[in-house]
């Protein structure tokens, strides 16, 4: 750690320091001091890349919020990977899919940020260039606004974002621009005992196994769990076994899938983990995974035991978002999840806006990012490339 503690500081400036995100510091770093609106060099681009294949989980706290935007940050997930566009931005993105429809993004009036605007409009507004394809907000001002109902949603479920493609995303991050003041003890009181949606968990599930999805945090936080410790902690033996098993994941239910290896190598440093060990991650509207040769069942136990294995305390980390936060995670190594949270609010201290982008493909320490169209057009759905305009200074 020493080392690199002192190679942040001969490339940042000695003013920068790094802390860990929690008590295990196995897992987390925060990084204070580094302005994200600037361009990075090529050797401070590697150091933040082969930062986060270190810790997993990496945090740039207190941007300035009057000049940091979203092209900043789009800018910076270039390094990283290609951005991908969520489809969530566009109007018939199935449709696009299924080859029926050319792509058309949502009208402006429909996109998030457009309903987010109208919660608390003297208070809180979106970001000014939030309308870029590979942004994804994630906020509960939709529907809110002084005198509506508060309303509360269940932690969702542990996963590893778009799990169900068949090359893994490497990377995400999170710009925050509001994050909860209004919070509660640390017993939970107000986000007790909210019922999942039913389909989220199997009722067969272990009881132990129960208790660790459930142990999450507060309002809006993000609970991280690391997959590349779990399986480091295995015996070899464990390790040798679990090497060759594939497992079949599935967008739909009718879908017929592909076949992936349930244990990832991240290519940049051949550091294994369990990719997503998690039998039905979504299990609402996408189909549970199944482990090649065992019947649904089967495959249920068997990843269940899993599962119970990452979330262990000693994988854990609960992330608490501040207003400034820039946090990257790495989607090798890690799932996550969103636990309970206020879904409608009624003051904006108890707003969430935040800014997502993720990332497939191998890191760029300069920029453009020089991917071929061919591989653009095959690994990035819909195609896209970041404007010049965000890469730019």
């Amino acid at each position: 750690m020493k080392k690199v503690e002192e190679e942040l500081r001969r490339l940042f400036g000695n003013d920068v320091y790094m802390t860990p995100l929690d008590a295990n510091e196995r897992m987390g770093r925060r990084i204070h001091g580094v302005d994200l609106t600037g361009l990075l060099s090529t050797e401070q681009a590697e150091f933040m890349v082969n930062l986060l294949d270190l810790y997993k989980v990496v945090s740039f706290p207190d941007q300035d919020q009057a000049r940091f935007r979203l092209r900043h940050l789009e800018r910076l997930a270039n390094h990283f990977g290609a951005p991908i566009p969520h489809p969530k931005n566009y109007a018939n993105y199935i449709e696009f899919k299924k080859k029926k429809a050319p792509l058309k993004l949502l009208p402006t009036d429909q996109q998030t940020c457009s309903r987010c605007d109208q919660a608390f409009p003297n208070d809180l507004q979106c970001l000014d260039d939030a309308d870029s394809p590979a942004v994804y907000v994630v906020t509960n001002l939709v529907g809110s606004g002084r005198g509506k109902k508060e309303e509360l949603i269940g932690g969702l479920h542990w996963h590893t974002d778009i799990e169900f493609e068949p090359i893994p995303l490497s990377t995400s991050m999170f710009y925050v621009q509001a994050a909860p003041i209004t919070r509660n003890s640390t017993s939970g009181n107000w986000v007790d005992n909210i019922p999942r949606e039913a389909g989220f968990y199997h009722p067969d599930s272990p009881s132990d196994l129960t208790e660790r999805r459930n142990d999450l945090p507060l309002n809006g936080e993000t609970a991280y769990a690391d997959t590349a410790a779990a399986y480091a902690d295995l015996t070899a033996e464990q390790q040798r076994e679990l090497d060759g098993v594939m497992v079949r994941r599935r967008l739909r239910i009718n879908d017929p899938g592909w076949l992936t290896p349930l244990v990832y190598k991240n290519p940049r440093t051949g550091e294994k983990s369990l990719h997503s060990p998690i039998w039905a991650s979504r299990g609402k509207n996408i189909a549970p995974v199944e482990v090649d040769g065992m019947t649904d069942d089967e495959s249920r136990v068997y990843l269940d035991q899993l599962e119970a294995h990452i979330l262990k305390p000693e994988y854990r980390y609960d992330h608490q978002h501040r207003a400034g936060d820039v946090t990257i995670w790495s989607n090798f190594s890690t799932v996550h999840n969103a636990p309970p949270a206020k879904s409608i609010i009624n003051s904006p201290d108890d707003a969430r806006l935040m800014y997502r982008i993720s990332c497939n493909g191998a890191p760029s320490y300069s920029l453009p990012r020089d991917d071929s169209d061919e591989w653009i057009h095959s690994n990035i759905s819909p195609p896209y490339r970041s404007p010049t305009e965000y890469i730019e200074p």
